[in-house]
């Protein structure tokens, strides 16, 4: 079991660091505009925790009430390919904007969290205020001390 976790957390790392090398700016002659296809899969991609595979199922920017915030929903797919349950929320998750400003959720939302059984998904929401006009940040699952997984994200349009 000992032996299996480690090469889990070793793969992990590796796909983080994979994924961190493929995030740099990509200094090819190749000059073709980026579309939003692209910006979209990036986001969509699955990042696996200890057996756990998250990824994040859609994003949605609106108002807030009283007009000073925008209210960002991060609805998360999280699929439990261990053996045993898993606990997970909302407040496990927080929002890295510009000039590393931390944002978490906000804690009068309905946001997710439950235990999901082995084998089996959840598919939940987390809601973050974020400052007027914040156009990219990164998500980070950090249910302890450090952050486990990351995903670059940028804020869509407001519906």
């Amino acid at each position: 079991m000992m032996i299996k976790k480690i090469a889990i957390f070793g793969l992990t790392i590796l796909t983080a660091t994979t994924l961190v090398a493929c995030g740099n700016p990509d200094t090819s002659t190749d000059k073709t505009p980026k579309t939003e296809e692209t910006a979209k899969d990036k986001v969509s991609t699955t990042k696996t925790v200890d057996n756990i595979d998250m990824k994040i199922a859609n994003l949605k920017l609106t108002e807030s009430g009283d007009g000073k915030k925008d209210i960002l929903q991060v609805e998360m797919n999280i699929q439990n390919n261990s053996n045993t349950p898993f606990a997970i929320g909302g407040g496990d998750f927080k929002l890295k904007t510009a000039k590393d400003k931390t944002v978490k959720v906000d804690p009068q939302a309905s946001n997710f969290g439950d235990e999901i059984a082995a084998g089996k998904t959840l598919t939940g929401k987390a809601y973050f205020n974020l400052p007027k006009g914040t156009e990219k940040a990164t998500l980070v699952y950090q249910p302890k001390d450090k952050a486990e997984a990351e995903w670059e994200i940028t804020i869509p349009e407001k519906e």
